[in-house]
C-alpha cells in the first residue's frame, strides 16, 4: 500500500523544533506517570478488588509496559512524529488502520482526564480541611468537588496554551516537590516499620503461582490490571513531544524508558509500605489512601502528602492533555481533524485543541453534579480508560511486529511485539469481564458500551483516515534523506535465517555508513 508523505504542505503551522532536552524529557515522562497520584487515585479501587494482590497485579503487569516502552522507543528511531501512535498506524499498517487508531487514542486520553480531574477537587478540598480553612461539610460536598475540579482544569490549560518549554520547567518543578515529600515519607515510614506494623508482609502480595489458580482472583487481578494501564502510563509523552526535541531520533523513546522504571520502583517501595502500615478496609474505602498512610505514619503533618497529590495530579493532567493536543495537532494538518486544531499561537501551543478540550473536561465535570455517585463514575471511566489504553500499547506492538517480519526491524522484535500485543489484549478481555461487575454495572453491559465507543468512531475515522495525507515534518523527512532514518533500507528478511553474530556484524556495518553520511553532513 502506498502512503503518501508531505513534508511541506500548504497552510501547516509546525511546532517549534528543537525546544525539549534529554533532560526535560526524563521529568516530563516520569511526571506524565504521576507516582503519587496514581497511588492515591487508584490504589484504593484496586485493594478494593484483590486485596494486597493488588501489589502483585502490578508486578505483572510490568513486563508488558516496559515491553511497550522498548517498542516506542524502536518506532521514535525509525519515525519521530508529534502524532506518535497514529502516525505509526498510518505509515506502517495503512490509513485507515492509523485512522482507527486516532480515534482509540483520543479514547484512552481524554477518558482518562476525568479520573484525573474529580480527585484533584477532592484533595484540595481535603488539604484545605486538614489545614482548617474549610468546615467538613464543604470538604464532602460534590459540587464543590465538581467546582474546584473545574478550576484545577482552566488552570492545567496555562501552561499549555504558553508552550511546550513552560510546560516542561512547571512540570519539574512540581515533579520536584512530589518527590522531596515522597522521598521523606518514604523514610519516615521506614523508620515506623518496628513498631507500626497493622499487616505482616507476604511474599504472595508480590506474586503467588497458587493465587492464578482461583478463577475469582484472577478475574479480580484482570480487573486490577486493567486499571494499572492507568497508574503505568504516561511515560509515552516524550514520543509525543519528539518533533520539538533537540534529538528526535535519539532521546524521545529512551525518556520514557527511563521514566517507566522509576515510577515502578517508587510502586514497589510505597504500595507495600501503605499495605504493611495501614488496614486494608482503610485504603479500599479511602479516595486518597496514600493520605491516609500518611495520617497513620505520621498524623501532624498528613497534609504534606496532600500537596505532593495535588502537585502529581495538576502535572498529570496537563501532561496527560499535552498528548492528546499533539495527537489533535497531527490529526488536523493531515485533514482527519478539521484544520482549526492545528492553528497554533505564538507560543507554538495549539490552543484551539487545549481549549476544545478543556471545555470539554469541564462539560464532563458539570454532567458529574446530576450523578448520585461519583465513586461509581470514577471507577467506571477509569477502567474505561485503561481498557482503551492498553488497546492504543497493543495496537502498536502490532505495528512492530509487522515491520519485524518484514525485516525493517531487528529480528527479536518478531518474539517481543507479539507477545506485548497478545499480553494487552488478553488483559483487556479479562478485565472487562470483572470491571464492569465490580462497579456495579453487569459484564454484558460493560463490554456493550466499550464495544459501541469503539465502532461508532473507530468506523468514521478510519473510513476518513483513507482519504487523508501522512505529514511529516521537513525537517524529519530531510534527515530521511540524509541517512539518518532510512525506511527502505531495511534488513533482509532472509537474514533472519542467520546467526545473531552476522546479524551483529550487519548493524555494525548499517551503523558506520550512518557516522559516515553524518560526518558528510555535518
Amino acid at each position: 500500500m502506498l502512503i503518501t508523505e508531505v513534508g511541506d504542505p500548504m497552510n501547516v503551522q509546525w511546532l517549534k523544533r528543537e525546544v525539549l532536552h534529554f533532560l526535560d524529557l526524563v521529568p516530563m515522562s516520569t511526571s506524565s506517570v504521576a507516582p503519587a497520584f496514581s497511588i492515591a487515585a487508584a490504589y484504593g479501587s484496586m485493594v478494593a478488588l484483590v486485596g494486597p494482590q493488588a501489589i502483585m497485579s502490578v508486578v505483572i503487569s510490568f513486563p508488558f509496559f516496559l515491553m511497550a516502552s522498548l517498542i516506542f522507543r524502536k518506532l521514535n528511531r525509525v519515525a519521530p512524529h508529534c502524532g506518535a501512535s497514529y502516525h505509526w498506524g498510518s505509515k506502517f499498517m495503512g490509513k485507515r488502520y492509523g485512522g482507527f487508531q486516532f480515534w482509540i487514542i483520543t479514547l484512552a486520553y481524554f477518558l482518562s482526564l476525568p479520573p484525573i480531574i474529580i480527585p484533584a477537587g477532592e484533595y484540595t478540598l481535603d488539604l484545605l480541611y486538614r489545614l482548617g480553612l474549610i468546615a467538613r461539610s464543604l470538604e464532602m460536598s460534590v459540587f464543590w468537588d465538581s467546582i474546584v475540579g473545574m478550576i484545577w482544569a482552566i488552570l492545567a490549560a496555562i501552561p499549555l496554551v504558553l508552550g511546550v518549554k513552560p510546560t516542561a520547567r512547571t512540570t519539574e518543578a512540581f515533579l520536584l516537590i512530589e518527590l522531596i515529600v515522597m522521598v521523606s515519607f518514604i523514610v519516615i515510614g521506614l523508620i515506623s516499620l518496628p513498631f507500626h506494623t497493622v499487616n505482616k508482609i507476604n511474599l504472595s502480595w508480590f506474586f503467588s503461582a497458587k493465587d492464578l489458580t482461583s478463577l475469582p482472583l484472577f478475574l479480580g487481578l484482570a480487573a486490577s490490571m486493567v486499571i494499572v494501564a492507568t497508574i503505568l502510563d504516561g511515560w509515552e509523552i516524550d514520543s509525543y513531544a519528539s518533533e520539538e526535541s533537540k534529538r528526535p531520533t535519539s532521546w524521545p523513546g529512551s525518556a520514557g524508558v527511563i521514566g517507566l522504571i522509576s515510577v515502578f520502583l517508587i510502586y514497589m517501595v510505597v504500595m507495600p509500605l501503605m499495605t504493611i502500615e495501614t488496614p486494608l478496609s482503610a485504603i479500599s474505602s479511602s479516595v486518597d489512601p496514600l493520605a491516609r498512610w500518611a495520617s497513620y505514619v505520621i498524623p501532624n503533618y498528613a497534609w504534606a502528602m496532600d500537596i505532593a497529590i495535588i502537585c502529581s495530579t495538576a502535572s498529570s493532567l496537563w501532561l496527560t492533555a499535552f498528548i492528546l493536543s499533539r495527537v489533535w495537532y497531527s490529526a488536523s494538518r493531515e485533514g482527519l481533524l478539521p484544520y482549526i486544531f492545528g492553528r497554533l499561537n505564538k507560543y507554538g501551543s495549539p490552543w484551539v485543541a487545549v481549549v476544545v478540550m478543556t471545555s470539554l473536561e469541564i462539560l464532563v465535570q458539570g454532567v458529574e453534579l446530576g450523578l448520585p455517585s461519583v465513586d461509581s463514575l470514577f471507577g467506571i471511566v477509569l477502567t474505561g480508560a485503561g481498557a482503551f489504553l492498553l488497546l492504543e500499547f497493543a495496537m502498536d506492538s502490532i505495528t512492530v511486529s509487522k515491520i519485524a517480519w518484514e525485516g525493517r526491524i531487528e529480528w527479536y522484535y518478531r518474539i517481543l511485539a507479539p507477545v506485548a500485543a497478545g499480553g494487552m489484549l488478553f488483559i483487556v478481555i479479562m478485565g472487562i469481564i470483572d470491571a464492569g461487575p465490580a462497579f456495579g454495572i453487569p459484564a454484558d453491559i460493560y463490554a456493550l458500551t466499550i464495544s459501541v465507543l469503539i465502532v461508532i468512531g473507530g468506523i468514521y475515522f478510519s473510513r476518513r483516515g483513507n482519504r487523508v495525507n501522512t505529514v511529516v515534518a521537513p525537517w524529519l523527512m530531510r534527515e530521511e534523506r540524509q541517512g539518518r532514518l532510512r525506511e527502505n533500507d531495511y534488513i533482509d528478511p532472509h537474514l533472519s535465517c542467520y546467526s545473531p553474530l552476522f546479524l551483529l556484524i550487519y548493524f555494525l556495518r548499517i551503523k558506520a555508513e550512518n557516522k559516515a553520511n553524518n560526518t558528510k553532513v555535518t
